[in-house]
């Protein structure tokens, strides 16, 4: 697919450099950066322009409003997290592994892009409209939906004791997605050490009676 032609009101690329063909990539990744250290309602495409070093009109040509950008991160970020925490459940031998594979996974991803990991966490829930609430959403349960149908198949194969999958999914869920609101990298543990400590302490507490 040809590059698009180069929009009126580009600044000088001393600012940041924007090549041509990947120019609407590096305005999401400055748009993540600014999402997750102001917050969704702190940021302004004035912002995002000037972080970028192009006027806002030019800005205008890719992502004529902020809520567009937005959905594109998130997007961009559930796509990758998907595509890595399916390949690691394939690659898992049982319904156990695949819960720990799947947590695993996700908690690489979030020390990998904590940024857009925060932005589309964090600040999910902020006022889109229906239509663009509709693409985050199925996002997101696709996402969950592979993580459940695992546990269920834990459940059924006896190796957890009945639970409802749906509430130890969003248990489990629960505690990965508020881990960048508190773990900080180069810590003590990594955030893939901190899910294996949840996994042995949720899975343990699930194993069947005896």
């Amino acid at each position: 697919m040809p590059a698009k032609p180069s929009p009126p009101g580009v600044k000088s690329s001393a600012t940041v450099p924007l090549e041509p063909g990947v120019r609407e990539d590096q305005l999401v990744g400055i748009a993540t950066e600014l999402f997750a250290s102001k917050g969704y309602d702190g940021t302004s495409l004035r912002d995002i322009a000037d972080a970028a070093g192009i006027t806002k009109a030019a800005l205008y040509y890719w992502f004529p409003e902020k809520e567009a950008l937005f959905v594109r991160v998130v997007e961009n970020r559930m796509g990758s997290l998907i595509r890595q925490v399916s390949l690691a459940i394939e690659q898992a031998a049982d319904p156990i592994a695949k819960i720990r594979a799947f947590l695993h996974a996700s908690a690489e991803q979030m020390d990998a892009n904590r940024s857009a990991w925060v932005t589309s966490s964090i600040n999910f829930w902020s006022n889109f409209d229906a239509a663009q609430r509709e693409i985050l959403l199925a996002q997101r349960d696709r996402f969950e939906q592979l993580l459940r149908q695992c546990v269920a198949d834990a459940v059924a194969q006896g190796l957890l004791r009945p639970a409802d999958p749906a509430l130890v999914t969003r248990l489990l869920l629960s505690g990965l997605n508020q881990l960048p609101r508190w773990h900080k990298p180069g810590g003590r543990l990594s955030a893939a050490q901190v899910v294996e400590a949840y996994l042995d302490m949720l899975l343990t507490g699930l194993q069947p009676k005896t």
